[in-house]
């Protein structure tokens, strides 16, 4: 196996992207008060995040799980572990009030729980992408259902997140009552720019976690911007038509700070997830086949990050799965963020989850 090096103390291109990054927002944020000033209308500032009530009931490395508060009310039904992606901060999940996939849930009356995979450090660009997908994903189930004294439990994988739960159900290490499969990539021989960079001839993954140890998030966050060149160069026309709606200027700040608060992807991990995108190893998983459980996919039909059509194999990969889907206008973040996604997308998922319950529903006292 190649020998994975150490950071090196100094990293003259992330001090860089850091300070960017900074500049950027600071800029960002003086140019849309200007514009708002000009328009007789009040300065705002960067809105609190994820600010859904929470408590950590289990730690291991930089990862850790933790529960969210029901309030008033007392959850039915069997727990929702939510996964994410590895390199992106999971509060994309619970953004704002108003647009929280987590309060959505909790509303609902499901009991919400969530693995966060927080900020690797040097010692993580060991693990295999085994010690994430299988090892820290199970630990993480077993822990929730130990504490919900349940004997299965939901998932809702994101991503990256969501590849990660199949594997994991897959290896057996999931007591699954069901799967939600968010915007999932599962045949990675897409179309998508993603999987054709992953797989050019000229990429050597490993050469550049022997430079940096890690993919780093100055070289990360670059990439996935220019999948949308177009969108990116729009941005600022978008906001500016915009800039008189509190609540939209809320949001696009909100977002704002969730897209310059991406982290590293740990360097063997990295490497492997490569890997399964040129062998397209989910497509090849027997585990899969044997994959009972129901699922339940959520789909972007503007996705340019996970492209339906992978996202849509997973139908072919699990052929004992009982497939439901449900199609969202929009793209990949939308799913989770856009108004009409916390309008109508998660009270059916909710409802869905309702339906899929295999334990007793417990009683529920009014919020």
């Amino acid at each position: 196996m190649m020998q994975l090096h150490m950071k090196p103390p100094f990293d003259p291109l992330a001090e860089a992207f850091r300070v960017g990054q900074e500049v950027y927002k600071k800029g960002l944020l003086a140019l849309v008060n200007q514009r708002r000033g000009s328009r007789d209308k009040r300065k705002i500032g960067w809105p609190a995040v994820g600010q859904s009530a929470h408590r950590e009931l289990w730690r291991q490395g930089s990862a850790r799980l933790i529960k969210y508060d029901a309030g008033a009310s007392k959850p039915s039904g069997l727990p929702l572990l939510l996964v994410c992606s590895l390199i992106n901060r999971p509060y994309v999940l619970d953004l704002l009030p108003d647009r929280s996939v987590v309060r959505r849930l909790l509303d609902a009356g499901r009991e919400v729980w969530l693995l966060d995979w927080g900020t690797p450090t040097t010692a993580d660009n060991k693990h295999p992408l085994s010690h994430y997908a299988l090892d820290l994903i199970g630990e993480a189930a077993e822990q929730v259902c130990k504490h919900a004294k349940a004997p299965k439990l939901h998932v809702l994988g994101y991503c990256m997140g969501g590849t990660f739960a199949l594997m994991a159900a897959g290896a057996g290490r999931l007591p699954l009552a069901s799967l939600i499969a968010m915007a999932t990539p599962v045949d990675l021989h897409d179309s998508g720019m993603l999987s054709l960079w992953s797989r050019s001839p000229g990429f050597d993954p490993a050469e550049l976690v022997r430079v940096h140890g890690h993919a780093p998030p100055h070289l990360l966050q670059p990439a996935f911007k220019m999948l949308d060149p177009v969108g990116l160069a729009t941005k600022m026309v978008h906001v500016d038509e915009k800039l008189d709606d509190d609540a939209f200027v809320k949001f696009f700040l909100a977002m704002e700070t969730w897209l310059e608060d991406s982290v590293a992807f740990p360097g063997r991990a990295f490497i492997e997830w490569v890997q399964l995108y040129r062998d397209n190893a989910l497509m090849r998983d027997p585990g899969l086949q044997r994959i009972e459980a129901p699922v339940l996919s959520l789909i972007a039909e503007g996705d340019y990050i996970t492209p339906p059509s992978s996202s849509q194999a997973i139908r072919a990969a699990l052929p004992r799965a009982a497939h439901e889907e449900i199609k969202l206008a929009g793209g990949h973040i939308g799913l989770a963020t856009s108004s009409a996604a916390q309008r109508t997308l998660w009270p059916a998922v909710a409802k869905w989850l309702a339906q899929h319950d295999e334990a007793p529903a417990r009683k529920r006292t009014r919020r």
